[in-house]
């Protein structure tokens, strides 16, 4: 009998996914204490760089054999599909639990762009990102170049809702394109897509596969 690569892949991760963030914590733990034990340096350079390279490893080899795909699906303990959406969040959400460890990479230029390319984002040269900006989708975004984003922008490529007693997830790219302004506390949800050289005004909202935003109240949220 030839295993699917749907049940070897839920047989490995579906319930283990879920304790990602307390793994690479508990692992950052270790190494942090044995570093303080004998003082050798490896330990601290293992600490680190555990929570960056380590998440980022293990979601480029299973989504390399199971790649991601824009389009609903529905998620869940009981569905017997692979979801490499709801595997990938699971493995980025240590960046949710402990934000400042993405906002180290904001000091220094160009490094949070190389990030979201190292991901598998497709992102253009003299990007600005203020140290604010929300990214939760780390795979999911097509930025060109020279765009700016205003401080606390908020881009998630997805959706969750309960649809027919089940959990149903969407997931598109965002797409950006060059020489475009984002203005403060905008928010986009998946299959944005704004066009080239445009200017957006702060606190704009954009829902689901929008080129221009909502005709709502700023309060809105996605």
């Amino acid at each position: 009998m030839i295993m699917n690569k749907d049940f070897v892949l839920n047989l490995l991760f579906k319930r283990l996914q879920h304790f990602f963030p307390l793994f690479f914590f508990s692992l950052m733990v270790y190494f942090f204490v044995k570093f303080v034990q004998t003082r050798e340096i490896l330990y601290f350079v293992e600490f680190a760089l555990t929570p960056y390279l380590l998440p980022l490893l293990i979601q480029r080899i299973v989504l390399g054999i199971y790649p991601m795909k824009e389009g609903g699906a529905y998620i869940g303990l009981e569905e017997h599909t692979f979801s490499p959406w709801l595997f990938s969040l699971r493995v980025q959400q240590i960046y949710l639990v402990f934000p400042q460890l993405e906002r180290l990479l904001f000091y220094l230029p160009g490094m949070y762009s190389a990030w979201l390319r190292a991901w598998g984002s497709k992102i253009g040269k003299s990007v600005f990102w203020t140290p604010g900006t929300v990214v939760n989708d780390r795979s999911l975004m097509e930025v060109g170049d020279f765009v700016i984003f205003g401080h606390n922008c908020y881009m998630s490529s997805h959706f969750l809702r309960v649809k027919n007693g089940r959990f149903f997830v969407y997931a598109k790219k965002i797409k950006i394109g060059s020489f475009t302004f984002i203005g403060a506390f905008t928010k986009m949800g998946p299959g944005t897509n704004i066009p080239q050289g445009s200017q957006i005004q702060a606190m704009s909202l954009f829902s689901v596969n929008r080129s221009s935003p909502n005709d709502v109240t700023p309060e809105a949220k996605i």
